[in-house]
């Protein structure tokens, strides 16, 4: 739901899942803070506070960050969208631009032509009106790459009918305050990037020294757990089962392996075997268009419109108001 927040679908509160009141439904301990170091022989959390947080067993669901954004020439002019809650940040930085200049004076690009840069474009569109300059700049040769040709043509056509200029071919070599540089030496007009440049593992299991796969994801058995130390789990983007190492990084995978990781902390403190998660070889995209219409594919079906938009916005919601 987060384009639809950024398109202004959506308010903050619809999109928002309360913490707290989760966690004591389930008598349970929250403590708010960022994890900055993780000590498996001595089995302790470190949180960026100094607390040490001791464990019998722990497990990860902190998602990707994104590649290439701490780089020094990027990272002063990146907009970033993760962790999440810099989306509220992104939101007041797209009103201040809307209300700030005239329509064909504002500029803005995303770095990175998956889903997710192809939804936050269409959301920017939306955003700051149809007289924007707006580019999608991906450094492969295509756009939505992961997808068959049928949905990329129709999804391109959208680009195309909302004046989005897609730039391929080209990773960003600088960000300065008004523009991105491009390895081309093209320089397009921004004064907002946001980067969405591919996911990537953060670095808390790589300083910890356990078994990652080539883009820094902590590497799992099929019960969810580290392949070298059994009492850490994982699931969501954060883990690549070995055994299954193509599973997308989609939502889809990680509401799945939920009731899979429970049972597997459970048998892990009886001293039994864990359940085996399997992943389901597809799932149902719909990619929010930010007009009130989305494009889905599902099983070789594409199909584009309002109606799909609102079996979208149905599914999210029914979503969030499980957890409300």
């Amino acid at each position: 739901m987060v384009p639809g927040f950024l398109a202004g679908t959506y308010t903050l509160d619809e999109i928002s899942i309360e913490v707290a009141p989760l966690v004591a439904r389930a008598e349970g301990r929250l403590i708010e803070g960022s994890a900055a170091a993780l000590d498996p022989a001595r089995r302790i959390v470190r949180l960026k506070s100094g607390q040490e947080i001791e464990y019998d067993l722990v497990s990860f669901a902190i998602g990707s960050t994104t590649a290439g954004i701490d780089r020094e020439e990027i990272a002063g002019g990146a907009v970033p969208v993760k962790p999440l809650d810099r989306v509220i940040d992104l939101k007041g930085r797209l009103d201040n631009l809307a209300r700030d200049r005239p329509e064909r004076e504002r500029r803005a690009a995303v770095v990175g032509g998956g889903a997710a840069g192809y939804e936050v474009v269409l959301a920017i569109r939306a955003a700051l009106g149809p007289g924007a300059q707006i580019h999608l700049i991906e450094r492969g040769p295509r756009l939505l790459a992961e997808y068959p040709e049928r949905f990329r043509k129709k999804a391109l056509a959208v680009l195309a009918e909302k004046r989005i200029e897609a730039v391929t071919d080209a990773s960003v070599e600088r960000l300065l305050p008004d523009r991105a540089v491009l390895s081309t030496g093209r320089e397009i007009p921004s004064d907002l990037t946001i980067w969405l440049a591919g996911a990537v593992g953060w670095s808390l299991f790589r300083d910890a020294g356990l078994p990652l796969d080539e883009r820094g994801f902590l590497l799992l058995d099929d019960s969810l757990r580290s392949v070298e130390d059994p009492k850490i789990f994982a699931a969501g983007d954060c883990g690549t089962m070995v055994n299954f190492p193509q599973t997308p990084k989609a939502g889809v995978y990680a509401v799945r392996q939920a009731p899979i990781l429970w049972e597997s902390l459970r048998a892990s403190l009886r001293g039994e075997e864990g359940p085996r998660y399997r992943p389901q070889p597809g799932f149902l995209s719909i990619l929010n268009l930010g007009d009130g219409r989305s494009l889905m594919h599902w099983k070789g079906l594409v199909v584009e419109g309002k109606a799909v938009f609102r079996l979208k916005d149905w599914i999210d919601r029914e979503f969030v108001g499980k957890y409300r």
